[in-house]
């Protein structure tokens, strides 16, 4: 929680609930309540992933996908037409189309480098980013192993914006972390 709060306080334009579909950890719901105040005051959206209750509960901005069992337009009709709703893609451009698609805010592909808090994606080719900008409208992220040293890849690349957990909350001070990403944005976007 101080990693989040800190990261907040650093300038984070949104924070995602990552795993919180994990039933087996008691605590999901009273850290993420914990969260949700903190974007609320910080007036900053809060995504949940893959948890569509939990994201209800909460009063969530939007909901995140790793698969494609739960359409846009269905995620609204339980959390409001307003709801941000997201897909994790990767190499394969049909899921690319298949997000845009489903009526998708954004995509983000996984993972763009190798990273210790995502090892169930593959590797996404920085041509994938590249085509994926030529091809749909909606903004494109990227997340994995991001750094920052690697950030500048991606963005030129041509990603939207970046998806960022472990390099900000494993830092030392994720308040400054956070501010040196939004430097690394701040050049590219």
């Amino acid at each position: 929680m101080h990693a989040v709060s800190k990261a907040i306080r650093g300038g984070v334009q949104i924070v995602q609930i990552w795993n919180a579909a994990d039933k087996d950890l008691v605590d999901t719901a009273r850290v993420a309540r914990n969260i949700r105040v903190e974007t609320s005051e910080a007036d900053i959206p809060l995504i949940v992933n893959n948890d569509l209750d939990l994201a209800k509960e909460l009063g969530a901005s939007g909901v995140h996908f790793d698969d494609f069992q739960v359409s846009a337009d269905d995620a609204r009709r339980l959390l409001g037409t307003d709801a941000i709703v997201g897909y994790t893609c990767g190499n394969d451009h049909t899921q690319v189309r298949k997000a845009d698609g489903l009526g998708a805010d954004y995509l983000s592909f996984c993972a763009a480098f190798s990273s210790p808090s995502v090892q169930s994606c593959e590797i996404v080719l920085l041509e994938s980013i590249r085509l994926a900008k030529r091809t749909i409208s909606i903004p494109v992220f990227a997340s994995g192993g991001i750094t920052r040293q690697n950030a500048h890849l991606v963005l030129e690349a041509g990603a939207d914006g970046l998806a960022i957990a472990s390099a900000i909350l494993r830092a030392e001070d994720s308040e400054d972390e956070t501010r040196a990403f939004k430097r690394i944005l701040d050049k590219f976007l």
